[in-house]
């Protein structure tokens, strides 16, 4: 799943950021998890925005980064 604009980049850098910490052992992908990013993103949101924002969280579940 690739960002489009400016801030799909900025929330798919937190969400990927929060992934590499679960990897690492470092909290988990729980119910809290969209509100959290939508504090880290540090921009209020639009309907796109969070849209994106659920689709990319649940997207990378799925696809866990690999590095």
């Amino acid at each position: 799943m690739k960002p489009t604009n400016k801030h799909e980049i900025e929330i798919a850098e937190k969400v990927d950021q929060k992934a590499r910490a679960i990897r690492e052992g470092v909290g988990a992908w729980d119910d809290r998890v969209i509100t959290e990013m939508r504090i880290a993103v540090g921009f209020q949101m639009n309907v796109s925005d969070e849209q994106f924002l659920e689709s990319y969280v649940a997207w990378r579940r799925q696809n866990p980064i690999r590095e």
